[in-house]
C-alpha cells in the first residue's frame, strides 16, 4: 500500500474490501476537512495527535486511543489540532475515495478557481 498525498497537509493509504474502506491518515496540524456528508458510516479512531471534528451537534475532539463514530448522513467537518495518525474506517466502502473525487473536500480553497 503506498501512500497518496491529497494535499500538503494530507496523506492516506487506502485498503478497499468489497463492503469497506480503510485508510491509514496522517494529517498535518491545520488540515482541514470542509462541510460534507456521505452515505457511509464512518469510524475514526485516532492513533496519535488530537483531531477536532465539527457536527451538527457541536464539536467534538478526539486523541490518541479515542474513537469517533460519524453516521451515514450527517454533515461533518474537521481541524487537525496538531498532526495526527487515525485509521478511518467506511462502510460501505468509500467509492469517492478510489476515484479521487474527495480530493476537493481537503485542499485549500484559495488553490481552486470558482464559477458561480
Amino acid at each position: 500500500m503506498s501512500a497518496e498525498e491529497i494535499s500538503d497537509l494530507y496523506q492516506r493509504k487506502v485498503a478497499v474490501g468489497e463492503n469497506i474502506t480503510v485508510a491509514r491518515v496522517e494529517v498535518k496540524e491545520g488540515a482541514i476537512t470542509h462541510s460534507h456528508s456521505h452515505d457511509n458510516e464512518e469510524m475514526i479512531l485516532v492513533l496519535e495527535g488530537t483531531w477536532r471534528f465539527y457536527l451538527p451537534s457541536g464539536a467534538v475532539t478526539i486523541s490518541a486511543n479515542q474513537m469517533l463514530n460519524i453516521p451515514p448522513g450527517v454533515e461533518h467537518s474537521s481541524e487537525a489540532l496538531e498532526d495526527t495518525v487515525a485509521l478511518d474506517i467506511c462502510a460501505p466502502r468509500r467509492s469517492d475515495w478510489l476515484t479521487g473525487a474527495d480530493r476537493p473536500l481537503h485542499a485549500d480553497p484559495d488553490q481552486f478557481l470558482w464559477a458561480v
